[in-house]
């Protein structure tokens, strides 16, 4: 079970707020891409998304923005929408809460966004009430799992075909990790779907 899942059962006022999924009777899909921004590899994403006439969101990393600033214009340029991912993807369980609030706020290229996506998903009521003040705080309905190793291209396209719906948010991870997986999915994803009458939107 998706873990903001969890919180929205035993907190479920706190979370409502929260993106998981854009409900409407358009056919509209939502790509986002965690990790980035990466070299090599958002040039690839981008060069799909260009090539298909498709658009989507990136949450990036502080600490990967401010190392590569041009990968944060040209994602902007190419008329995409950018996301805080926190500084350094600190693990909100794992992490004291002042310590992961701090990380999550820390100034960067990204900081300023209009979105915020917890690193893993995983994120505290007191937290969610702090950074909802700032940030539309986004999760999603679709994780493609690009980033495990055990499973193959085929398995993703299953998981893709079943779950996808309208006004799904979907998560693919630009980073080395997931390339392999990632790349081929992607394409899979937005020529399927858009075979479908599906339209690939930013947040």
């Amino acid at each position: 079970m998706f873990i903001w899942k969890l919180l929205f059962i035993r907190c479920p006022y706190i979370y409502r707020q929260a993106y998981k999924r854009i409900k409407s009777n358009d056919k509209k899909l939502f790509l986002s891409f965690d990790d980035g921004p990466t070299s090599e590899i958002t040039d690839l994403i981008l060069n799909i998304l260009e090539k298909n006439n498709s658009k989507a969101t990136f949450f990036c990393h502080g600490k990967n923005a401010d190392y590569f600033p041009e990968i944060i214009e040209k994602i902007k340029k190419s008329g995409h929408q950018i996301g805080n991912h926190g500084y350094s993807h600190k693990n909100a369980h794992k992490t004291k809460k002042k310590l992961w609030v701090e990380d999550a706020l820390k100034k960067s290229i990204v900081s300023e966004s209009e979105y915020f996506r917890p690193p893993y998903g995983k994120i505290f009521p007191s937290q969610f009430k702090k950074l909802s003040k700032k940030y539309k705080i986004v999760f999603w309905d679709v994780l493609t799992y690009d980033f495990d190793k055990n499973l193959s291209v085929e398995n993703i396209k299953q998981i893709l075909k079943i779950k996808v719906r309208n006004g799904s948010i979907i998560v693919f991870h630009d980073s080395e990790k997931a390339k392999d997986r990632m790349l081929p999915a992607l394409e899979f994803t937005i020529q399927y779907f858009s075979n479908l009458g599906y339209e690939f939107c930013s947040l």
